[in-house]
């Protein structure tokens, strides 16, 4: 070992334990009990760590044990299990020494299909120190528990979880103080009514899930619903909001099918009247294009700052057109040019057929060649271009933003 080495060495095993639970929390906790061979400095500094991280699928169930009896610090603030089909009898047994450290974060991940039917004990329903809890492919589509009391709750997070509304509704009901709510891909979930919230600001819904959104006092919606009807009943403290469609059934488009999708979207958008910051993405901007076609009514927005999120084809331009006309408050301007899902062309195209229109009139804008349409310049030129054909107002009050 070099002398740079030794002192690199002492220089770290100097820093105060704060810092080296900080350094800790980056890493599996396997790893950070390894330091332990560093010197006598170094080998109890783990047990007090603040985070534990653990994949079963990895850890040696001796080991684990080990692990635990040492592990001394009395409060957790961040605790991640990855879990797996071989070891599902170890899971009760790990919530519970979680909940008996007060973690205030944690994270539980179900790997595999095999235990999704692992059913939650009744204790990890009474948990009054959770701060954030994110569940990866869980169960909740029952609860045994009579009542749900995460009454610290401020983050909740559930992805590919099994939910029914029953339980869900359990959920909400005992966790008072949550500010915001990530569900994705909860495609069980039909009825979402938040109005008993009064601090949750926060939503965020990705693919299915529920078709009505009852949330009158939420901040900032962010919805990426499927094809199925997603009704905003409520959402009138709306202030942000995002929103675009998942399509896995393009065939929807090339029917009279689509019209329900079409109504859907309008709707959406008298909801979305009043709400000063609106993103919308790609494949919501074609619904809004085929709307325009078909001489539909739009409803006035009083957005400020709009930001369209989309790759440039001619199916978004008739939307993004209308948009422009109908949001004559607009301050600031933000085209952001990703690549991105969208609808295939013949699909859309069929939908018109359908309808008895001309395609090659719907579609194609005049003044865009889009094998050349990402350069920012011509970009920039034919967005000012649109504005000058749909607003009436002096386009110099606007500022762009090209990204």
């Amino acid at each position: 070992m070099t002398g740079d080495s030794i002192a690199g060495m002492d220089f770290i095993s100097a820093l105060p334990d704060a810092i080296l639970h900080l350094i800790f929390s980056t890493i599996p906790t396997k790893f950070a009990i390894r330091t332990s061979v560093l010197s006598k400095r170094w080998r109890h500094v783990w047990s007090n760590s603040p985070s534990f991280a653990i994949d079963l699928n990895e850890a040696d169930p001796n080991s684990l044990n080990q692990t635990l009896a040492h592990y001394s610090t009395p409060k957790i603030t961040s605790f991640s299990l990855c879990i797996s089909s071989s070891n599902v009898h170890q899971i009760n047994s790990l919530i519970e020494f979680a909940i008996s450290r007060n973690t205030e974060k944690l994270s539980l991940e179900f790997r595999d299909d095999c235990v999704w039917d692992y059913k939650f004990p009744d204790f990890f329903y009474n948990n009054s120190s959770v701060m954030q809890l994110l569940v990866d492919s869980g169960a909740f589509d029952t609860i045994p528990s009579p009542t749900v009391f995460w009454t610290s709750l401020r983050n909740l997070s559930l992805s590919f979880c099994k939910l029914s509304d029953e339980s869900f509704a359990k959920i909400l009901s005992g966790s008072p103080m949550l500010e915001s709510l990530k569900l994705h891909h909860c495609d069980k979930l039909r009825i979402l009514d938040l109005s008993k919230l009064l601090e949750l600001k926060r939503l965020d819904v990705d693919n299915g899930g529920p078709t009505q959104i009852v949330a009158p006092h939420i901040h900032c919606l962010r919805l990426r619903h499927s094809q199925k009807q997603c009704d905003l009943v409520d959402v009138s403290s709306l202030t942000e909001a995002y929103l675009n469609i998942y399509s896995s059934n393009y065939y929807l488009f090339s029917s009279l099918k689509a019209d329900f999708l079409i109504d859907n979207v309008l709707e959406m958008l008298e909801k979305l009247q009043n709400v000063k910051k609106l993103t919308f993405g790609a494949i919501f901007l074609q619904v809004l294009s085929l709307a325009e076609i078909c001489g539909l009514p739009f409803p006035m927005l009083r957005v400020e700052v709009l930001t369209l999120e989309t790759t440039m084809v001619p199916s978004v331009i008739p939307g993004i057109a209308k948009l422009l006309q109908n949001s004559p408050g607009v301050k600031m301007l933000k085209l952001d040019i990703v690549d991105c899902i969208i609808v295939p062309d013949a699909f859309l195209n069929s939908y018109l057929d359908v309808k008895g229109l001309d395609q090659n009139q719907c579609w194609k804008p005049k003044d865009l060649d889009f094998s050349t349409s990402f350069e920012p310049k011509l970009m920039t030129s034919f967005m000012e271009s649109l504005l000058e054909n749909t607003r009436e107002d002096n386009l110099s009050q606007y500022k762009w933003i090209l990204s």
